[in-house]
């Protein structure tokens, strides 16, 4: 049993690093496909800083929540802002126009209730 486990965890040790190096690679050709070359150290992969990606996973929990509130009372205006909430960090690229229209959605959200 005990010989077993000792060589479950080899393999999965041996199989994380291969597979970590491969990722690693392949994250950074992805960054090189999406940046047209010109990797920046001030910016993630297709130009999304830390505080970017925070402001997408923020407001799109708000718009998941505000859809299942929707779905859940068939109110379909809470409905509809979460789904807009959830999709609009797909179209826009810069942190502040992220952050302003999330503000923007969710205060439509609060005011647009019934």
């Amino acid at each position: 049993m005990m010989k077993k486990l000792l060589f479950l965890i080899l393999g999965i040790l041996i199989t994380s690093t291969v597979y970590s190096q491969d990722t690693k690679e392949l994250v950074g050709e992805v960054a090189q496909m999406y940046s047209d070359g010109n990797v920046e150290s001030n910016g993630l992969i297709a130009g999304f800083s830390i505080w970017g990606l925070v402001a997408g996973i923020l407001f799109g929990s708000i718009g998941f929540v505000a859809f299942v509130y929707g779905k859940k009372n068939s109110e379909f205006r809470p409905m509809f802002i979460g789904i807009a909430l959830m999709a609009y960090p797909y179209f826009f690229r810069g942190t502040i126009i992220l952050f302003l229209v999330g503000v923007g959605l969710t205060a439509a959200l609060y005011f647009f209730r019934e």
